[in-house]
């Protein structure tokens, strides 16, 4: 019998939304897993808002709304990746936010340097805009010696974003690799906890560059921000939550 065109890719699309399934059953069973996704589904909201709703005043907040496109895309599709069992990926969209987050904190007190970033070239941004670059301007300004915002990134780029022996554990069931999505508790549970971790900042951060926004959208802002620093960012679970 002969496979249509598309046979392979169809089936293993219709396996993926089978997975979905089974992932948002045990998100709607765990209250600590369906607070999580909820707080996210409001962080896009905010992201959404501001980046439709918002009409830009300048050249510098379009480009941050370009950001904001970027920010959603990125949640959106570790929500995607997450839910359908390639957990891996789904980690690597997190650290996208968290690169593009540590640039909207390097802007906020930078502004002038968004339109340098805008035009420069590609040897000027490595130069001056590298993410390395903003972490290390990031540390310098707020006199902070630790280097936490390296270690953050660099351990989402090991697990996640590079080709590392570490990073297969994301890939295993027990001791053995999966080839194809899976569903695992333990795995998306810890994809919400990053997810918040990341997104809620970079959120915040990113409604910030727009210091003249409808009043409407200001109060819909700090409802988030509110809800997200009283519920979720003193403590993740595995802290005591």
């Amino acid at each position: 019998m002969t496979k249509g065109q598309f046979e392979d890719i169809e089936t293993t699309h219709g396996h993926e939304e089978k997975l979905r399934e089974e992932s948002m059953a045990l998100v709607r069973a765990a209250p600590e897993m369906a607070r999580r996704l909820e707080m996210i589904q409001k962080l896009m909201s905010l992201i959404f808002v501001y980046t439709i709703d918002h009409k830009s005043q300048s050249e510098d907040e379009n480009t941050m709304q370009m950001l904001g496109v970027r920010l959603f895309n990125a949640a959106s599709s570790g929500i995607k990746l997450a839910l359908s069992g390639y957990y891996q990926t789904a980690f690597h969209q997190a650290r996208d936010i968290l690169e593009v987050g540590y640039l909207m904190d390097y802007f906020r007190t930078s502004p002038a340097q968004r339109s340098v970033w805008m035009k420069a070239d590609r040897k000027e941004r490595r130069e001056k805009f590298d993410p390395v670059k903003i972490r290390i301007a990031l540390d310098a300004r707020d006199g902070d010696t630790t280097k936490k915002r390296a270690e953050e990134y660099n351990k989402l780029s090991e697990l996640a974003s590079h080709a590392n022996y570490g990073g297969f554990r994301l890939t295993s069931r027990g001791q053995f690799a999966e080839l194809g999505p899976f569903v695992d508790g333990k795995f998306l549970i810890a994809w919400l906890e990053e997810m918040v971790l990341r997104l809620g900042p970079t959120a915040v951060m990113y409604a910030n560059q727009f210091p003249n926004a409808d009043p409407q959208l200001v109060h819909f802002f700090q409802e988030v921000g509110t809800e997200l620093v009283e519920g979720y960012m003193r403590k993740r679970p595995s802290e005591g939550a």
